[in-house]
């Protein structure tokens, strides 16, 4: 995943998976905005202006809650050093009191706006999130340009626009498109995701987590993070949910009280990127996907060993429904195209 990161060529985008921890670039990018701070101890800042920063966790979609009402932080201000643009300013809008620093991209938010810095999604390339979810669909499935706008719910135009992106990481055959490096394709849309952005919310059930994931697929949930990763056979203990929905359900209606993020049975997710909801699996975001929920979540050991066997599916159900489309009757002595 290093090597993805650091020697992607097919987008000019920033990371995908992993956590800024220098701050350097952090405390530049204030100083440029007009709020030049000093380092006052290992998670706190100080503003010239006299008030302190809490240097909090980099996920954008984090529930940022006082423990105890005002009680629960004497800091003035709640600073995230990193995150997407997805999310963001529906954080800042509902907390006043956060600041988010993407020191990489030289950007800022604050009271609610964007005060320093350009757009991330106006310089990155034009319609990255079509252009996973073209990369999740051909090497999984492979096909022409009309099945993948039809796989993964994008209108044809898009997808045929954004096809140049991935240049010769891809070439069309008589059978549709196929990756050059069916490996190197798959292991660089698992590394290079930069995320769903969007708005979480947690909260927490009294019944099993497979009730409540029944309950939301009901509800056209689309179902995620280590429950979805034992669906694809990978032994890990489904104790944690994370649903995707178009427009946020009614969980309190549904019996769910409000729960921090450690203590939460279900996360319900309204993505940025919508083609999570289109390109699902049934009722589950596609391995790539769950993959993704399950490395930014934490580092414990149980996520890593799920991602890793999640990236062994990967590579088995690419290989073989690339096998599948070339030789569907090898088995009976008869090939297939090619």
């Amino acid at each position: 995943m290093q090597d993805i990161r650091h020697e992607q060529t097919i987008l000019s985008l920033p990371f995908g998976l992993g956590h800024t921890i220098d701050i350097t670039q952090t405390l530049t990018v204030l100083a440029a905005a007009g709020m030049p701070a000093r380092v006052e101890a290992f998670d706190r800042l100080r503003f010239d202006d006299g008030r302190t920063a809490f240097l909090a966790t980099p996920d954008p979609t984090t529930v940022v809650a006082d423990s105890d009402g005002a009680e629960g932080r004497v800091d003035d201000v709640i600073l995230l050093p990193g995150g997407s643009e997805g999310g963001v300013l529906s954080l800042v809008r509902r907390y006043p009191d956060l600041v988010v620093v993407n020191g990489k991209r030289g950007q800022v938010w604050a009271d609610g706006r964007q005060v320093h810095g350009t757009s991330a999604q106006r310089e990155a390339t034009p319609g990255w999130r079509t252009v996973f979810a073209i990369v999740r669909s051909i090497v999984l499935h492979g096909g022409g340009t009309h099945d993948i706008a039809e796989r993964i719910g994008v209108p044809f135009e898009e997808v045929r626009a954004a096809m140049s992106t991935l240049g010769a990481h891809v070439f069309h055959t008589p059978l549709g498109w196929e990756a050059a490096d069916l490996g190197q394709l798959v292991d660089w849309a698992l590394a290079a995701y930069p995320g769903y952005g969007g708005v979480r919310t947690c909260w927490r059930g009294d019944t099993t987590i497979d009730q409540q994931a029944d309950e939301l697929i009901a509800l056209g949930g689309v179902m995620s993070d280590r429950w979805a990763a034992q669906q694809s056979g990978v032994l890990v203990a489904p104790d944690r949910l994370t649903a995707f929905f178009p427009d946020h359900p009614d969980m309190q209606a549904l019996g769910y009280v409000p729960a921090s993020a450690d203590d939460a049975t279900v996360k319900v997710i309204i993505p940025q990127d919508i083609t999570i909801l289109t390109s699902a699996e049934g009722c589950c975001t596609d391995d790539f996907i769950t993959a993704h929920v399950l490395y930014e979540a934490d580092w414990v050991a149980a996520n890593t060993d799920a991602v890793n066997g999640l990236w062994q599916v990967l590579h088995f159900q690419s290989d073989l429904a690339h096998d599948l489309r070339w030789h569907p009757n090898n088995g009976d002595g008869e090939g297939g195209a090619g």
